[in-house]
């Protein structure tokens, strides 16, 4: 079976197992089965609703897992998909140039690798918690369960035996981190780029993301991708650093089964 046509998809999938069904393949997540960037049908070829429907009985995903749109995927997949009332989800795909420096100097700040600061994700996984308990409250919902954290913070360690994950700190304490990963073709990924709130725009964003395009560089890499939320502010950030649009990412919570109309 190949793997998924972008490399942030197949960044997120590192450590799952996927296993080609009828008409796709799927992704799943041993240690966060509920967690929709590491659970995911990808390389849909159904010919009819049935086969679609055979499918996603037998994957049976969990919570918030999601359905991946690739360049060949049929397009009545997603007009049936939006039929049965699923949310488009976009994402940027944004790429620095193989041979690209990111623009500007870095700021003089130490960028250290977080495995050796934090080897039992201890630090890695307060900022989660605190970063999820920040984002329940800006949206007026009640805090989700530290279940939810544990799994995510499960997955990136699980993710960190084939990336690096870097990190700088702040007044003696973790303020802020993010991944990145070579794929086998040599490209690069950059993902989980978070600074704490009382942090921003102090330089430690662009100060980790010069140092992870030199790692990725040392490590032989052309391109880097890196994906952004459709809205989301850092984006900015990326275009000034040099990084350029390149494309748009669709995926659409999984659905339930349904019988194939006549």
């Amino acid at each position: 079976m190949r793997a998924p046509v972008d490399d942030v998809t197949r960044f997120w999938g590192l450590g799952s197992r996927a296993t080609r069904l009828g008409a796709s393949t799927a992704v799943r997540s041993p240690v966060a089965p509920a967690l929709g960037l590491a659970n995911y049908l990808y390389d849909l070829r159904p010919r009819t609703v049935a086969d679609l429907d055979r499918d996603l009985a037998a994957w049976q995903p969990g919570q918030n897992a999601r359905i991946v749109i690739e360049p060949d995927t049929p397009d009545w997949v997603e007009a049936e998909l939006l039929l049965r009332g699923c949310d488009l989800e976009q994402e940027y795909r944004l790429v620095l140039p193989a041979g690209e420096p990111p623009a500007g100097a870095a700021p003089a700040i130490e960028v250290r690798p977080a495995g050796e600061a934090d080897p039992d994700w201890s630090a890695r996984g307060a900022l989660f918690r605190q970063d999820h308990l920040e984002e329940d409250a800006r949206h007026g919902v009640a805090p989700r369960p530290q279940a939810a954290t544990d799994a995510i913070v499960d997955h990136r360690r699980e993710l960190e035996r084939s990336a690096t994950y870097l990190w700088v700190e702040r007044d003696g304490e973790l303020a802020g981190f993010l991944c990145c990963w070579r794929s086998p073709e040599g490209r690069g990924v950059i993902e989980d780029v978070f600074v704490q709130s009382r942090h921003r725009r102090t330089g430690l964003a662009t100060a980790l993301l010069h140092r992870a395009v030199a790692v990725l560089r040392d490590q032989g890499c052309g391109e880097i991708t890196i994906a952004a939320e459709v809205g989301d502010t850092p984006v900015h950030l990326y275009r000034r650093l040099g990084f350029r649009p390149s494309g748009v990412l669709r995926s659409y919570p999984a659905p339930r089964p349904t019988r194939e109309r006549g």
